[in-house]
């Protein structure tokens, strides 16, 4: 099964209604952004994390970075960012470099960033490079389900 198809049954199975947009293929969040025609906070971007002994994925806005320290405190472990070939063994029916934006679909757990709630709607990687999926964020509680949440990120610097 491919990434999209996937995200698609995860998402109908919770009946939580989505669009799927397309834009040209890019590298990079910012990339995806501007290609998209939406702003860098509607973005959410995974980063796959490990830890002591766990891996999870932390759905950020891709104007922000996440300050490893403050959510390891929070969480009660240490997180190093995982390498680009660990991402591909996880997530093996994505495009290389791509994490998607529904981890949970992967039995992948996560965290996400409070300050995703202040967006009206988010977009969500699809698994590759051309394809985002579009949500209203009334939706994410149901979507992340019980994942934690909290703030532990910051501005990204340029």
């Amino acid at each position: 099964m491919n990434a999209l198809h996937r995200i698609e049954r995860y998402l109908d199975d919770r009946l939580i209604p989505f669009d799927i947009v397309s834009h040209p293929h890019t590298h990079t969040s910012v990339e995806t952004a501007r290609a998209a025609g939406i702003d860098l906070p509607r973005l959410a971007k995974g980063v796959l994390l490990q830890g002591a002994d766990c891996e999870v994925v932390a759905m950020i806005p891709a104007d922000q970075e996440i300050q490893l320290g403050k959510l390891g405190r929070e969480q009660g472990t240490e997180f190093r960012l995982a390498d680009e070939s660990r991402v591909r063994e996880v997530f093996r029916d994505c495009e290389p470099g791509v994490v998607p934006g529904l981890p949970n679909a992967w039995g992948v757990e996560m965290f996400w960033e409070d300050d995703l709630l202040s967006q009206p709607d988010i977009y969500l990687e699809a698994g590759d490079h051309e394809r985002l999926i579009h949500l209203e964020t009334r939706y994410l509680r149901e979507m992340f389900g019980d994942a934690p949440h909290c703030h532990f990120t910051q501005p990204r610097m340029s």
